[in-house]
């Protein structure tokens, strides 16, 4: 199991990544098959990981031990616990209620508990962030799986906290001059767009930080424009047909958006076109 150093303070940090488990564990075979692709993280100078994802990550000997490794090598890695977002908040937890709402909207079963034990008529008379956000977790009230070590795992728990996350530093921290996701779960990236959507009609007198992504296919794509791999070895570390999201610059110069389920030959000739940015 691996300790990460806690952080409850981002201030004048201006590139931060969010790291959820998908992407370590792709990234983690990158490295066992000869790829190291450590190298995309250093452009971050604070890349966070939230507990909820810890847990997750610390379900794999093999996932605890890279992220170690990355640690090791000097990255600026840290964990921050869910209870701490509301001082990244300023303490706002009126705001704050209104982004974890937003970011479980779509999920019926934990936008209900919400509604029935945390929200009330008068925003003053609900219990204090930190205690309502912990009992959430402990009550999950999506049905889990008990792992081989005994833990119940709780579906979607990352992803939503990574969502919250997010929209916290959009919101909060308009000195940030880039905001990444590292993530391959297509649940993350519609919960976070989703709640994006919804707080900009909340918010309206802020301005938010864009929040971007780095799924398995852009750092794939990444990797290959860097020289760091080749096309020939594309399909030892894409193995399935998926379903992308990019934009593309036409031959008027104008720019498709284009979201598509991509074959290994598809995807090759894609990360050929310079003009392709491969989105999700």
């Amino acid at each position: 199991m691996i300790e990460i150093t806690p952080i409850d303070n981002i201030d004048n940090k201006k590139h931060i990544a969010l790291l959820d488990t998908s992407s370590i564990s792709f990234m983690q075979g990158l490295k066992e098959v000869g790829t190291a692709p450590d190298t995309i993280l250093e452009a971050y100078d604070l890349i966070l990981i939230p507990e909820w994802v810890l847990a997750e990550i610390n379900d794999s000997e093999g996932r605890a031990d890279y992220v170690q490794s990355l640690i090791d090598a000097g990255y600026p890695i840290y964990s921050i616990a869910e209870e701490t977002y509301s001082d990244l908040a300023n303490n706002e937890e009126g705001n704050l209620y209104q982004i974890v709402l937003a970011s479980t909207y779509q999920i019926a079963r934990i936008k209900s508990y919400l509604r029935r034990f945390v929200e009330k008529e008068d925003p003053l008379d609900m219990d204090a962030y930190k205690d309502w956000i912990n009992r959430l977790y402990e009550e999950w009230p999506i049905p889990g799986q008990t792992l081989a070590s005994g833990r119940i795992k709780k579906k979607n728990a990352g992803e939503v906290s990574i969502t919250i996350l997010a929209e916290v530093v959009s919101w909060y921290y308009p000195e940030t001059e880039a905001l990444t996701i590292y993530s391959q779960d297509s649940d993350t990236f519609e919960l976070q767009r989703k709640a994006e959507a919804s707080l900009r009609d909340i918010f309206t007198s802020r301005t938010q930080i864009p929040v971007s992504y780095k799924s398995n296919d852009a750092i794939l794509c990444q990797l290959f424009r860097e020289g760091k791999i080749s096309l020939e070895n594309v399909g030892n570390y894409r193995k399935d047909m998926r379903k992308i999201t990019y934009s593309k610059e036409q031959d008027d110069h104008s720019i498709i958006l284009v979201t598509e389920v991509v074959d290994n030959g598809s995807f090759v000739n894609l990360i050929q076109n310079n003009s392709v940015h491969i989105i999700f």
